[in-house]
């Protein structure tokens, strides 16, 4: 009894799809880990956007008090109105509050975070100057606030430079970084804060 030989065509059809698929099982598992990373990284950075808003929203409850305790040629009244009107990443809504903007970058970011930090530095400075701000309800408020904000702040950009520096070493090495390329997807920066945004100053009563 003669037997039918295999035709050579269906062998090479058959080694084709076995390459074809294994191939595709070891580009789909690196790209779904990679869009993870990926969303990890971007939830990492509305976070720190969060963060800095909440700054801003109590700078903004403290402006009226600060500003409208100084004289409008003091240099602190010019720089807190310079920093309130001139930073990338920060705009201001109707009521002349500050507003992250939403679209921001991670450079705009970077920029509202240090521009921020000076922010409470010349506020420290206005109530050294003027002492009758340190006995307002709304300054122990603000007081009461700004240390849990900057602990917050300061846990939401390590948590985002930790989740960068995972996505980055996963794209990187291999074979992930082929797949990488095949997909977009590019390294991140981390998120370079300023040394006073690191060290932000607590407003003092005494």
């Amino acid at each position: 009894m003669n037997r039918r030989k295999f035709p050579g065509w269906a062998i090479v059809l058959i080694v084709v799809l076995v390459i074809a698929l294994v191939a595709g099982i070891s580009v789909v598992g690196p790209y779904n880990t990679m869009v993870g990373y990926d969303e990890k990284v971007t939830t990492a950075q509305s976070n720190i956007q969060t963060q800095l808003q909440s700054r801003l929203d109590k700078i903004n409850e403290l402006m009226p008090a600060v500003q409208g305790a100084m004289n409008q040629e003091d240099d602190v009244y010019k720089d807190i109105a310079a920093l309130r009107s001139n930073t990338p990443g920060i705009s201001m809504d109707a009521q002349g509050n500050m507003q992250i903007q939403k679209n921001a970058s991670l450079a705009d970011l970077e920029q509202a975070d240090a521009a921020s930090s000076q922010m409470l530095r010349d506020i420290n400075i206005a109530v050294e100057a003027y002492p009758e701000l340190k006995s307002t309800d709304l300054m122990k408020d603000f007081m009461t606030s700004v240390e849990g904000i900057e602990n917050r702040i300061s846990y939401a950009r390590e948590t985002y430079n930790e989740d960068v520096q995972t996505y980055n070493v996963y794209i990187r090495s291999f074979p992930h970084n082929i797949a990488a390329g095949l997909f977009g997807f590019t390294p991140k920066d981390k998120f370079e804060a300023s040394s006073a945004a690191q060290n932000a100053p607590v407003v003092k009563f005494d």
